[in-house]
C-alpha cells in the first residue's frame, strides 16, 4: 500500500501530470477531436509553467507555515521531545556509511538545542523505506556532534501517521502525553495533527525561516521557471494532499 501511494501521487502530480496531458493531446488529435487537443496541450504547459515558479513555491509553502510563538519557557513544560527523522544518504566521510539528509540534519539540530535549554527526554522516530532505521543514525549523529543524548529510538515508522502511533506505545508507558515536537515548517500541521490524534498535547518546534516577509518583494526572477522551483512545489503539493487525507 506504501508503494500504491507513492506511484498514485507521482502520476497526479507535475511532471507527471503534464506528460499524461500531451500524451492525451496526441490521442485527441489521431481521433481528429481538435479542440480537446487543444486544450490537454494548452492545460499541460499551463500546469508545467505554474508549478515551475519561483513564485508559486513561495506562496505554497507560505501556506504551510504557522507560527509556533513560543519560548524555551513555554517548552520546558513539557515532558518529552520527539523528533521525527527526515531520511538518510550513503556516506563516504569517515564517520559512518550512512548520514542523515540535509533536512533531518536541520531538525538535528533544532533538537540538539531545545535539548540543552529543557533537559527533557529525547525521542528519534523514522525508517527508511528499505527498513534501516533512520532514527538510529539520527541517534549516533545526535551523540557524535551534539553530544545530546537519545532516550528513546523508534526505527520502525515510515509514514508520519506511523511516527505518531509507535511514538505513542512508546510514551504512554512513561506517561508521557505533553510533546515538543521537531520536524519542517511544511510537515508541523500534518504532524501536528497527527499526534493530537493519538492524544499527544503537541508545542510544535518549527524548523524553517516562517511565512516569507512582504518587505522582500518580486522580481522578474519570481515568474522564471526553474528546475528547483519545480521540485519545491511538488514537495508543497504532496504535503498538502497528504494533509487533507488526514482531515
Amino acid at each position: 500500500m506504501f508503494v500504491v501511494t507513492k506511484i498514485i501521487t507521482a502520476i497526479i502530480l507535475p511532471p507527471f501530470n503534464a506528460l499524461i496531458l500531451w500524451l492525451m493531446s496526441l490521442w485527441f488529435f489521431r481521433l481528429n477531436w481538435k479542440k480537446l487537443a487543444y486544450v490537454s496541450s494548452f492545460l499541460g504547459i499551463a500546469i508545467l509553467y505554474i508549478f515551475s515558479l519561483p513564485y508559486t513555491s513561495q506562496k505554497l509553502h507560505d501556506s504551510l507555515v504557522t507560527e509556533d510563538n513560543l519560548t524555551l519557557d513555554d517548552y520546558r513544560s513539557a515532558q518529552a521531545i520527539v523528533l521525527l527523522g527526515g531520511g538518510l544518504r550513503d556516506s563516504k566521510e569517515l564517520f559512518g556509511k550512512l548520514a542523515i539528509s540535509e533536512i533531518a540534519f536541520e531538525r538535528v539540530r533544532y533538537a540538539a538545542y531545545l535539548q540543552k535549554h529543557t533537559q527533557l527526554p529525547l525521542l528519534i522516530t523514522g525508517s527508511s523505506p528499505n527498513g534501516t532505521s533512520e532514527a538510529a543514525v539520527m541517534a549516533n549523529e545526535l551523540k557524535m556532534f551534539f553530544q545530546i543524548p537519545t532516550e528513546w529510538i523508534e526505527g520502525k515508522a515510515r509514514t508520519t501517521k506511523e511516527n505518531a502511533q509507535f511514538s505513542r506505545v512508546i510514551l504512554e508507558k512513561a506517561q508521557v502525553r505533553k510533546i515538543i515536537l521537531v520536524t519542517n515548517q511544511w510537515h508541523m500541521q500534518r504532524a501536528k495533527l497527527l499526534f493530537e490524534r493519538e492524544g499527544f498535547k503537541v508545542l510544535p518546534a518549527s524548523v524553517g525561516g516562517g511565512i516569507t516577509p512582504s518587505t522582500y518583494g518580486l522580481t522578474i526572477m519570481h515568474f522564471l521557471p526553474a528546475s528547483g522551483a519545480l521540485h519545491s512545489n511538488v514537495h508543497a503539493l504532496k504535503e498538502w494532499i497528504g494533509y487533507w487525507k488526514e482531515k
